[in-house]
């Protein structure tokens, strides 16, 4: 019995371990991104005026038919592409992750278990 329970703590601190030597990447990682981008949470006025002009689209039509008008005269360029592929690439990044933090492993299911 004591071999079972010296077994799982062994185990599961070495998730622990694992888990906090992650979390600790992620945030140095994190941190990098966010000073290297000049990234900074709004500030009270912009949040403020985002939902004011939130709020303003959704109460006047007019503001509506605008967006729909600007929407059916957009002329896409290169420069729209590359964003566009450039930001698919990204949502698939994060999916990809995420499959793997479901599965818990990098390679696929095995077939013959599901």
């Amino acid at each position: 019995m004591s071999s079972i329970i010296t077994s799982i703590v062994t185990k599961t601190t070495g998730l622990a371990n694992c888990a906090v030597y992650w979390a600790k990447v992620g945030a140095e990682l994190s941190k990098a991104v966010y000073k290297a981008e000049g990234l900074k949470p709004p500030s009270s006025k912009e949040f403020e005026l985002v939902y004011k002009n939130a709020l303003k689209f959704i109460k006047t039509p007019s503001e509506q038919q605008k967006f729909l008008q600007q929407a059916k005269n957009f002329q896409p360029t290169k420069e729209c592409a590359y964003k566009v592929g450039i930001y698919g690439i990204q949502l698939l990044a994060f999916f990809s992750v995420g499959e793997v933090i479901g599965r818990r492993q990098l390679t696929p299911y095995v077939p013959s278990h599901h």
